[in-house]
């Protein structure tokens, strides 16, 4: 391989590269927000159990179900 064949496919390797790295970025960034989102909608249906337990009288210890 001659000189310039090898810079036309090593710039071609690299715009590949970069091609790959920015969608993986994307990626990435798209799933934190997913994982933000799901973070709060965990600790808001948290709140909530938290605030119904005491009031409701519902029991917080494990307790066997009815058809064992």
């Amino acid at each position: 391989m001659n000189y310039e064949a090898r810079m036309t496919e090593l710039q071609s390797r690299l715009a590949e590269q970069d091609h790959a790295i920015t969608e993986l970025s994307n990626e990435v960034y798209q799933q934190q927000l997913q994982i933000s989102k799901l973070e709060t909608q965990l600790r808001h249906l948290a709140d909530r159990l938290q605030s119904m337990a005491p009031d409701s009288g519902i029991e917080t210890k494990d307790e066997v179900p009815p058809h064992y």
